[in-house]
């Protein structure tokens, strides 16, 4: 909504363009909770749980469709619907990379899923409205901020599963759904070559049976290993990058995303806190 109201644009293209945005994001969510049969969404019942995994990829097609509809009908929107479908096609490649590997992914790999499944959403809002030359300087900054702060919320994410399944004496739900989790990556990577294969036979049954002792073991390890304290450092790199990044932006570009930064920051430091 910033970003369209920072545009220019008149009231009725600033709320279509933020719905646009907005349904596109939340059809992601719902095929998400399909690929990753997931029950519950945001502490409520997911679509695919309550209707069943057909009609939540009908209901996340139709939102896509109606998420291009709302830009196509007005004329004002209409030069962002490339930038648009970019995004839905790097979104759509970033999450079947996440299920074309047969071992985890190390951390190269985990930030290059990260970057297809979360970058191109959170950075459609401005640079899907103000496309700017990919060769600017500003351009550059935009991009990697994105990259940046897009990692940075999914480590955080990522953290929180760990230190709840931490608080629960319980093996975290990434661990036990064997998802792609930046610890779990971390921990992964430093791994000696023979117990990586253990680790990724483990994977090719996609997820732990409920009384496997594999799980237990792993959960252990991990809990034993720095993996935690090291992600969190990187956690803390990202950002202090991206706030180096976020200061040489322009004013009107540090505008519109002075709310989505100052969020993410106190996000940090919530989590920091506990």
């Amino acid at each position: 909504m910033r970003a369209a109201q920072a545009s220019d644009l008149k009231s009725q293209s600033c709320i279509r363009w933020a719905a646009s945005v907005e349904l596109l994001h939340n059809a992601s969510l719902v095929h998400d909770d399909v690929c990753d049969d997931d029950s519950d969404r945001r502490g409520i019942t997911s679509v695919s749980e309550m209707y069943g995994r057909e009609i939540a990829i009908c209901l996340g097609d139709a939102m896509i469709a109606l998420s291009s509809l709302l830009l196509a009908q007005d004329f004002a929107l209409q030069h962002t619907l490339t930038a648009h479908n970019l995004a839905i096609l790097k979104l759509s490649a970033g999450q079947a990379a996440e299920f074309s590997t047969l071992s985890y992914p190390t951390w190269a790999a985990y930030e290059k899923l990260v970057e297809g499944k979360t970058t191109p959403l959170i950075s459609l809002p401005l640079l899907g409205l103000n496309p700017i030359g990919q060769n600017s300087s500003e351009s550059r900054l935009i991009t990697q901020y994105f990259s940046d702060t897009s990692i940075a919320f999914q480590i955080m994410n990522d953290i929180q599963n760990i230190d709840q399944g931490k608080q629960l004496a319980s093996p975290a739900s990434d661990l036990r759904e064997l998802r792609p989790n930046a610890v779990i990556a971390k921990f992964y990577e430093g791994l000696p070559d023979l117990e990586k294969k253990l680790f990724t036979r483990s994977k090719s049954g996609k997820k732990f049976a409920e009384n496997d002792t594999r799980l237990n073991f792993w959960w252990e390890q991990i809990l034993l290993s720095d993996s935690l304290a090291t992600t969190r450092q990187l956690l803390g790199d990202k950002l202090s990058r991206s706030q180096r990044i976020f200061s040489a932006l322009s004013n009107k570009n540090k505008d519109i995303l002075q709310p989505f930064d100052h969020w993410l920051r106190k996000s940090y430091t919530n989590l920091s806190s506990q």
